[in-house]
């Protein structure tokens, strides 16, 4: 049997099409392995300073921020664009809050599938993007995992 198996890699490697359609399923497979390194924000996601972000489904989010004992959560919508680089996530529709009537333009990147650091600029002008992570501005988010505390 293995043999009837060389004898078909053989004679499919001489045919035009089945070169076409490998090469195709590679492309495939390469394209599904980029995609988990550009994970779908989801969950809870806290600089561990007092920030975080609640990504929920249908592109809405709370933007969570600690003083002390109480906590102010500001609902927000989110746009997740993985074809960018770098990757684009911009945050807008603040129902409350200095933002209200702007939108963060960003910039992400996953460092791992747990953590990503963030840059953004507050305006109307999608040309107020980062192009770069500034140090002083960016921001490293934690995936906060239940029962996990670091």
């Amino acid at each position: 049997m293995l043999g009837q198996n060389e004898s078909n890699v053989k004679k499919n490697s001489r045919n035009p099409r089945a070169a076409l359609a490998a090469l195709a399923l590679l492309a495939l497979l390469s394209s599904v392995g980029c995609e988990s390194s550009c994970p779908e924000p989801a969950g809870k996601w806290s600089t561990r300073e007092g920030q975080s972000i609640f990504f929920q489904k249908n592109g809405k989010a709370l933007w969570l921020t600690r003083f002390g004992s109480q906590v102010d959560t500001v609902p927000m919508v989110f746009r997740y664009d993985c074809a960018k680089q770098p990757v684009e996530l911009d945050l807008f529709q603040f129902r409350s809050g200095p933002l209200v009537g702007k939108t963060l333009f960003g910039i992400l990147e996953w460092t791992s599938d747990s953590t990503f650091r963030f840059n953004a600029e507050a305006g109307t002008d999608p040309s107020l993007r980062p192009k770069t992570f500034e140090s002083d501005q960016t921001l490293r988010f934690f995936l906060e995992r239940k029962g996990v505390k670091k």
